[in-house]
């Protein structure tokens, strides 16, 4: 009976929870009330000392499959113990602290459906909390998320749903090694078996709030991230220096140093990996040139902002002009994109004087 109720299950939606009482109910209610309704709701104890399991447990719906960790063994070993567990088509990622939106997971289903080529599909998501308002977009085109891997992780990790089968089948868990940049890494092996993008609708609320992995544990993320980084790095045959790791890292936080000698250096660092792209061709073009314009844009106009170094915006590196395949491409700002970047850009400034 119980193989049976679970044969034909479109989507399990995986939740690990620890001690998230706190924004838990909002959470949970969102998965309960999509408008897909075939599902099964694995939420994964993960030794909570506060009142989330009374509050898990306080909801009747069948779908919800409550899983205890005897000890708190931490995200990472929870996520993979999920994915081992699950019985749905797709599985999709939840947060304990974020918000679905009702039609969340029937278009990301819909969307798979129709595109077997696509293992796993994000969406955009609005921020909620502390810095709320805030739209983030990611790439829906995934020779562009596949060139933006380089620097960062553009996909919304609470947003993801993947094939099951895909992620069993081809052994992608998440790698333990990576604590706090997990899924980084996970995308990185995962674009070798499947094409990664997402959907260009906010279907999530992402919740941001001071006891955040990313609020409390920067710093160890940081230097996982680098790892991520460092590695991929590495495909395009470059074995890096601490100063052009230190480069390559300004392209991903969109930080710099106040004096021109950064920015030719950083433009050298661009004219390498673009050279380094075209010989061992690990990155697909025009996309790989498209994303390292948008980076070296990007950085020019957080310096023009705190009024620094204006001049540089108007001498992009040499090797990445030459390989423009049509400003109609690669400039792909819309008005709306720049504009949001500069209201988001301009905020953060305010805050950094606060």
């Amino acid at each position: 009976m119980i193989k049976q109720l679970f044969k034909d299950i479109k989507i399990s939606v995986l939740m690990p929870v620890y001690n998230g009482a706190q924004y838990l109910k909002c959470a949970i209610e969102s998965i309960l009330n999509q408008t897909l309704t075939d599902l099964e709701f694995i939420i994964i104890n993960d030794g909570s000392t506060d009142d989330s399991v009374n509050i898990i447990k306080s909801y009747t719906d069948p779908r919800i499959r409550l899983v205890h960790n005897e000890t708190n063994l931490g995200l990472i070993a929870s996520l993979n113990k999920g994915i081992e567990q699950a019985k749905g088509e797709y599985i999709a990622r939840m947060d304990c602290d974020d918000i679905s939106l009702p039609e969340r997971l029937s278009k990301q289903a819909a969307f798979l459906d129709r595109h077997p080529e696509v293992g796993i599909c994000g969406t955009w998501f609005r921020s909620i909390g502390d810095e709320s308002g805030l739209v983030c977009r990611f790439p829906t085109d995934p020779d562009l998320f596949r060139s933006e891997l380089l620097f960062d992780s553009v996909i919304g990790h609470p947003s993801v749903m993947f094939r099951r089968k895909l992620f069993q089948d081809g052994n992608l868990y998440y790698d333990p090694a990576f604590r706090h940049a997990e899924d980084f890494e996970l995308w990185s092996r995962a674009v070798d078996h499947c094409e990664v993008c997402s959907l260009p609708e906010m279907l999530v609320l992402y919740r941001y709030h001071s006891s955040q992995v990313s609020q409390q544990r920067a710093d160890e993320q940081k230097a996982t991230a680098g790892k991520v980084r460092l590695a991929q790095i590495r495909r395009l045959g470059i074995e890096p220096s601490e100063d052009e790791l230190l480069l390559h890292q300004s392209f991903g936080s969109l930080t710099h140093q106040d004096n021109p000698s950064f920015f030719v250096g950083a433009g050298a660092w661009l004219n390498k990996l673009k050279k380094a792209n075209d010989s061992q061709k690990i990155y697909p073009e025009p996309q790989f040139s498209y994303v390292l314009c948008e980076r070296w844009f990007r950085l020019c106009l957080r310096s023009i902002i705190q009024g620094q170094w204006t001049w540089r915006i108007f001498s992009p590196p040499k090797a990445v002009v030459n390989a423009w395949t049509g400003l109609s491409y690669t400039f792909k700002f819309t008005y709306q994109h720049l504009f949001d970047y500069v209201s988001k850009m301009v905020y953060q400034c305010k805050r950094s004087h606060y």
